[in-house]
């Protein structure tokens, strides 16, 4: 994934991380947050169009792993309200 181009996005226990590649940081998000900081985004980070990739973090138990997963569900369904395509790529 390193030669994606469009949003990237980290499911975690405790939210959303956006992947800001100018400068390799995680932009930790709630997810309610995830949609308005995608529309901040200049056009020049959707050369794919409206489409982001996704993976999971490795959550470090499994309270953590149930959260990721319920995450991943919230974050899938706001993505797609908002026509918003997901590529779900595995974890790094």
């Amino acid at each position: 994934m390193k030669k994606w181009r469009n949003p990237y996005l980290i499911i975690r226990a405790d939210g959303v991380a956006l992947l800001d590649t100018a400068n390799h940081a995680e932009i930790k998000l709630k997810p309610d947050e995830l949609v308005p900081a995608l529309a901040k985004l200049p056009p020049s980070n959707w050369p794919y169009g409206r489409v982001v990739a996704a993976a999971e973090s490795a959550p470090p138990s499994e309270q953590d792993a149930v959260a990721v997963r319920r995450n991943k569900g919230i974050v899938g369904g706001i993505l797609n309200r908002a026509h918003i395509a997901v590529n779900w790529v595995p974890s790094a």
